[in-house]
């Protein structure tokens, strides 16, 4: 996964209202119902066996890779022996509650990690001690500082967003990310730092067992554990994942281990049993790596760990979780975006394959090869964004150069839970007329209000856009959200009625969703609120993957009106309006003709800036909205908007 796009995966922080609300089929607990098959904590009673196999298996993967590997390992190291750990004062730590900047302090204490895990990697490849004492530099650092959890989570103390309060120790996604951190340096490395001095064992222990083992066994408050009353998202089964690693690299105690794998699995079956049945991640493909692929993670750490006692290869569901990846894939790195997930992300190919291997699925097993020689074309190169994912590039570094690289590119996938739809023109392909939209709702997990968007891509290329989310900060997730530009209906390929947007809050949604042969309607007169005067607003896609078409077809009942309503398209590429009833968007390889009726609308094309440091790398310094301004007043009506691709 490209080291840009892990930095913001981790960043996340829900708003105590906008989380799904949908409620979990607690029938299901498929993992805990398979950790009593399997036998209780007796399926984990080779657990010492298994280390001492998983440390050979890596550090004879290690030391089998090509010199040219091991020698760009080296050079990362080398380069890490100078490098100058940042400090971490309160001062920067307390930006985020003084001013809402979360950066800052992220970056400093993220370098720290990204440092140690190249030198741990460069140790690995033949540093012979080299880089031990810089390794101890380290790791000594992250375990003096006060607290693990970012400024923008420590707000799950009671004393609120402050500085942290050493009595009361907080569990949330970076404690767990250090924590699985800390845990692979000390398994891998356990001989050679005792030999430098055993203290830094006993402890990394310590700090283990008081910041992450205790309070993680002692409280079921967290809110992302499942048993506050709220629903979870990618938190849950992100930090369980990381327990877990926990508990079984580093926790020798056999009782509390055995509690803790107990504990992970009950509050995980939290985060499975609220999936939809269809699979689908509501948060998009950005934030699948860390929610349906940890999943992949927790599941196969428990398999391996239990001796393959534990096996959840039948289980449709979770093989649904894995396959929702490819299902929104355009081409490249480019993925369906809806919410907050990025228009160009490239998922940890390592889950995918293990979703493909514990499924004997092929089409995971090549997506994933494909999205390993995307990521990493120089196949040379073993990465290590986190010590984590280096231990899993390692291992699966020649299986996944053995398979074959290949995208499905599946003609047709709709999930009628999520209310999704991706199709393209041409099966095996990028080529030719991509399109996605979503029903859904206004309080999906990292919501934008966009009920009813969608995305059109030509051979691979975007023409018309959702935007995506920007970079992060105090605003993002506070009751100002939506105050955000890029998270507004108006910014997205929805209309604006009777000037009014829609609205976040679970009851906006949409309504009488159908799908079938290449068509998708729904109603989303209920996301917008009352003031906007709408009582049904039918939207209808007709999709023509022969002549790579789109129709879209909408008839709307008004109560009153108070403004013209607007149909906004948002994109990325020119936009040439000089003949009436058409829209020329101009591509690298084809265009997008858009139609419409000159006697019901005026098109209004506006510039946006895009400024953000995560938006302008994808889309450029601007983006355009095309708006189709109704010419007329009447209280119901009907319209057709056309998009035709055609070739240069």
């Amino acid at each position: 996964m490209n080291i840009k796009n892990l930095v913001y995966a981790v960043l996340l922080i829900v708003l105590p209202n906008s989380v799904t609300a949908q409620a979990g089929d607690t029938t299901r607990n498929y993992l805990y119902k398979e950790y009593q098959r399997g036998g209780g904590d007796a399926a984990f009673s080779e657990v010492a066996q298994w280390k001492k196999e998983r440390y050979k298996s890596i550090t004879d993967k290690a030391t089998a890779l090509p010199v040219a590997s091991k020698n760009l390992l080296l050079r990362e190291a080398d380069k890490a022996m100078s490098f100058n750990w940042p400090s971490l004062p309160a001062t920067l730590y307390l930006e985020y509650r003084d001013n809402g900047n979360r950066v800052n302090f992220e970056n400093a204490q993220f370098e720290r990690r990204k440092v140690l895990a190249a030198l741990v990697a460069g140790e690995l490849a033949g540093g012979n001690g080299k880089y031990l004492p810089q390794i101890v530099n380290g790791l000594w650092l992250i375990l003096e500082e006060s607290t693990w959890v970012l400024p923008a989570h420590i707000g799950a103390q009671k004393a609120g967003s402050d500085l942290p309060d050493p009595t009361e120790p907080v569990v949330d996604l970076f404690a767990g990310e250090t924590a699985a951190t800390v845990s692979w340096a000390q398994f891998l490395l356990h001989d050679q730092l005792d030999k430098f001095s055993p203290i830094v064992n006993k402890r990394i222990t310590y700090e283990l067992q008081q910041r992450i083992i205790t309070p993680y066994l002692k409280r079921k408050d967290f809110w992302w554990m499942g048993w506050t009353g709220r629903s979870v998202n990618n938190w849950n089964i992100w930090i369980n994942t990381n327990v877990l690693q926990t508990a079984l690299l580093c926790v020798n105690e056999t009782d509390i281990r055995n509690k803790v794998i107990e504990k992970t699995i009950r509050s995980a079956d939290n985060f499975v049993n609220g999936y939809p049945n269809d699979g689908g991640c509501d948060e998009g493909p950005t934030y699948w790596g860390h929610a349906g692929g940890k999943l992949a993670e927790f599941i196969d750490l428990l398999n391996s760990a239990s001796a393959h006692r534990l096996n959840w290869s039948n289980n449709e569901l979770i093989h649904r979780i894995g396959a929702y990846i490819y299902k929104m894939h355009v081409d490249s790195s480019r993925f369906v975006n809806f919410a907050d997930a990025s228009a160009s992300t490239i998922p940890p190919a390592h889950t995918v394959y293990l979703y493909g291997t514990t499924f004997n699925d092929p089409l995971l097993i090549n997506f994933a090869a494909y999205l390993s020689r995307l990521e990493n074309p120089d196949t040379n190169r073993v990465k290590a964004p986190s010590l984590a994912f280096f231990v899993y590039n390692v291992e699966y570094r020649a299986a996944l150069l053995a398979a074959k690289a290949a995208a499905p590119y599946t003609p047709e996938n709709w999930l009628p839970d999520l209310q999704v739809l991706s199709l393209r023109s041409q099966s095996g392909v990028s080529k030719g007329l991509f399109f996605a939209a979503q029903g859904g709702h206004n309080a999906e997990s990292h919501n934008h209000n966009d009920v009813g968007n969608f995305v059109l891509y030509m051979d691979g290329k975007p023409a018309l856009i959702d935007v995506g989310v920007g970079t992060y900060t105090k605003q993002t997730f506070s009751p100002d959200r939506y105050k955000l530009w890029f998270m507004q209906s108006q910014w997205h390929n929805c209309p604006t009625i009777n000037g009014v947007q829609q609205q976040d809050g679970r009851r906006f949604q949409a309504n009488a969703v159908q799908y079938s042969h290449n068509n998708l309607s729904m109603d989303i007169a209920a996301a917008y609120p009352e003031a906007a005067m709408v009582k049904s607003w039918k939207r209808t896609f007709r999709f023509n993957p022969d002549k790579t078409t789109l129709q879209l077809s909408e008839a709307y009942q008004l109560t009153a009106w108070k403004a013209p309503f607007l149909l906004h398209f948002m994109t990325c590429l020119p936009a040439d309006t000089a003949v009436p009833g058409k829209v020329v968007l101009k591509g690298e390889t084809a265009n997008l003709l858009l139609t419409y009726d000159p006697a019901l609308f005026q098109v209004v094309l506006e510039q946006q800036p895009v400024e953000d440091a995560r938006l302008s790398p994808v889309w450029g310094r601007q983006v355009t909205r095309i708006s189709l301004k109704s010419r007329g007043q009447a209280l119901t009506g009907k319209h057709t908007v056309g998009f035709v691709m055609s070739r240069k």
